[in-house]
């Protein structure tokens, strides 16, 4: 089954608009809410740890009048695998929050996380632009957590990584999106945010952007 963000516009977990500075008047720069994102791989584990924000608290299966609601995260982290190995090999892992009636819901990041499953994504072989489900994983070894704030992506145990990562990748980008929650917990428009850091670096230096997903067929 083919998986694509499609017309399910997805918005970023926290806006980035410019802060405007009372006394000076002077624009300040936005900080990309993924800065400080870290991705270690090993033999026997891979962390990707998504930077702490500034609040705990989330909105999620929120009506939206005219729609079916808003409040729907998701996190992902992603790479590049060679093209020989498209639709083989997992190129991206996603953990997803769905919009589900009854909400709206509130409540700290475990609890939005709480049932959510990390999902292996690799490029769609029929789709170009899409992706698709990657290989069945135990979702034991394979799975999110919190800790001290921070959402972490965890792949545990020898087996799981060689799984993942048939070969390990330098680099990866790290994405935070939502689709619309009230305005004034994240502000209208659309913005996507997006970090690539050197694995296995606690320090990674400024590498330049693309705005998508490596897992993506056609970039952007």
């Amino acid at each position: 089954m083919t998986l694509a963000l499609g017309k399910c516009a997805l918005l970023v977990i926290a806006a980035s608009a410019a802060i405007v500075s009372g006394s000076s008047g002077q624009t300040v720069a936005p900080v990309n809410i993924l800065a400080g994102a870290q991705a270690f791989i090993t033999p026997d584990e891979a962390r990707f740890i998504f930077p702490r924000q500034a609040s705990d608290s989330y909105d999620w299966d929120v009506p939206i009048s005219g729609g079916h609601g808003g409040g729907e995260y998701m996190w992902d982290v992603s790479w590049e695998i060679p093209a020989a190995r498209n639709g083989i090999d997992p190129c991206a892992l996603w953990l997803i929050q769905y919009w589900k009636s009854g909400g709206p819901r509130k409540g700290s990041l475990k609890s939005l996380i709480e049932w959510l499953r990390i999902e292996p994504m690799v490029k769609s072989t029929k789709d170009l632009s899409g992706t698709a489900r990657g290989p069945k994983v135990d979702h034991r070894k394979v799975f999110a957590t919190v800790e001290d704030g921070q959402l972490i992506f965890v792949v545990q145990g020898a087996d799981a990584v060689r799984q993942i990562f048939p070969t390990i990748p330098t680099k990866v980008t790290f994405r935070a999106i939502i689709e619309n929650t009230p305005p004034h917990r994240f502000g209208p428009g659309s913005v996507h945010e997006y970090k690539t850091v050197m694995v296995n670096t606690r320090n990674s230096p400024e590498l330049p952007e693309t705005h998508h997903s490596k897992c993506d067929n056609i970039g952007g």
